[in-house]
């Protein structure tokens, strides 16, 4: 008898700490997406370069995400090379782990956010 509820008390503290984990990549997972696609508006910008580096530690268990992150890191530093489709794809990965659907957005969509800032900065 004793035996039998150290048991299920064992696991019932493996299954929760399991689900708890897994709650908890998903809410960070989501947190970097939102950031992410919330400073999307200003490429060149501390905040999306901070969630665009943040992406390496969230998303380290998604391979889908790192192949289209480092593919996107060649492109971007890599002079002459349009990383525009890199971002897409990159965009897509992100959302598609998290199950985050994307199906009624185009592609101009994430290209073109609201309020686009210029490219360049003036000092």
């Amino acid at each position: 008898m004793v035996l039998s509820s150290l048991v299920s008390g064992l696991a019932g503290v493996a299954v929760s700490t399991f689900y708890y984990r897994r709650h908890e990549q998903r809410k960070s997972k989501l947190d970097t997406l939102k950031r992410f696609m919330a400073n999307r508006y200003d490429l060149t910008g501390d905040e999306f370069s901070r969630a665009l580096n943040e992406i390496f530690i969230a998303y380290h268990s998604s391979a889908k995400v790192m192949n289209a992150l480092n593919r996107h890191h060649k492109a971007v530093t890599t002079p002459g090379v349009d990383s525009e489709d890199e971002l897409i794809v990159l965009i897509k990965a992100m959302c598609h782990d998290v199950n985050v659907s994307y199906r009624e957005m185009n592609d101009s969509f994430f290209l073109r956010p609201y309020n686009t800032r210029p490219t360049s900065r003036q000092p």
